[in-house]
């Protein structure tokens, strides 16, 4: 299988100044994201779901939807070292492309709301800890929970708990996860550091 990174230029290390002449900080992660399509359709899922329950809080935009893997930290520079040790840790793995299934939402405390998966599918599961292993043997540390609860944000700040229920599936199409620099700041945007092809895509 061909593994592929995105190309890490030099400016993308060193600290990253906001328009404001403050430092930002890069919250850097592994992470599923839908296609277009699939973007879309989760899109008019989640709108429905505000609809239907009148929930008012900070929506995310469909541009950022994504299914963290590994939290790898908080920088206020990107850390060559790690972050290359990282892309070798994704380079070793040889899994195969799968489909995740969305048929839940639900929320958690501090006004999060979600949409996730009912039960983990094999091919997910296997993704994150195989992911977690390969990352252990280049001395790579991750944060966050010990067990993998699969989730998308989709609400922030909630003014009352989206509840959870069941939703009509929608289905993203995995064939690659992404290595991804989220700057915060005055520039917020999502960076690609790499991204890997699963097995069975061409």
């Amino acid at each position: 299988m061909k593994h592929y990174t995105g190309r890490m230029h030099d400016d993308l290390f060193g600290s990253a100044s906001t328009t404001a002449g403050e430092t930002a900080s890069h919250n850097v992660f592994f992470a599923l994201v839908p296609d277009a399509s699939a973007r879309d359709r989760t899109a008019r899922t989640v709108e429905a779901l505000g609809g239907r329950h009148a929930v008012q809080g900070r929506w995310v935009s469909p541009s950022r939807y994504h299914m963290t893997l590994h939290f790898l930290g908080m920088f206020s520079e990107l850390p060559r070292e790690r972050i290359d040790a990282a892309c070798r840790a994704a380079q070793a793995l040889e899994l195969p492309a799968f489909d995740l299934v969305l048929d839940r939402a639900g929320h958690f405390p501090r006004g999060i709301g979600w949409l996730g998966c009912a039960e983990a599918s094999a091919s997910l599961q296997g993704l994150w800890e195989e992911l977690r292993k390969a990352l252990s043997r280049q001395h790579v540390a991750v944060q966050g929970h010990p067990t993998f609860k699969p989730h998308v944000t989709v609400l922030r700040g909630a003014s009352s708990p989206l509840p959870i229920e069941a939703i009509d599936a929608v289905t993203w199409p995995i064939r690659e996860f992404v290595l991804i620099d989220s700057l915060l700041g005055g520039r917020n945007e999502y960076r690609t550091l790499g991204r890997w092809p699963l097995a069975g895509v061409r």
